[in-house]
């Protein structure tokens, strides 16, 4: 299960993010990672609810513990070597649109990628949890 070590570095990417950001930043502060976005290539062979069960177990008790795991599916451009024509796949159906030849080219689509992290930062945290007693 390739999964749990995709995983694995995608948390020690995102947590050495908010580590410079907070060595960079120490008036603005984040305590806690609430989601992370990532880009998976329509061809990549990860299973999205292998990929998302990891992130929950690796991530408890770090900044990202309870955070969001958003998995966007990125379209695989091709081009038919039969017809010529140029265009997105968005599901696996490898034919062309315009001649339904299988004949396509295609480059990329493996990969998965972090694209945007979202956190909570020590004021919101602050202002989050003054109501209650700790």
């Amino acid at each position: 299960m390739h999964e749990a070590s995709l995983v694995q570095e995608l948390l020690r990417i995102a947590l050495g993010a908010v580590d410079t950001h907070n060595a960079d930043n120490p008036a603005n502060r984040a305590v806690r990672i609430q989601e992370i976005v990532c880009d998976i290539g329509l061809i990549a062979s990860v299973e999205p609810q292998t990929l998302t069960g990891c992130f929950e177990l690796f991530a408890e008790g770090t900044l990202a513990e309870g955070a969001t795991l958003t998995l966007n599916t990125v379209p695989l451009d091709c081009e038919c070597t039969a017809c010529g024509h140029t265009f997105s796949l968005t599901q696996r159906s490898f034919v062309c649109r315009r001649c339904g030849a299988g004949e396509l080219h295609f480059s990329g689509g493996h990969g998965l990628s972090l694209t945007s992290l979202r956190v909570e930062e020590e004021k919101d945290h602050a202002r989050t949890h003054s109501g209650r007693t700790q």
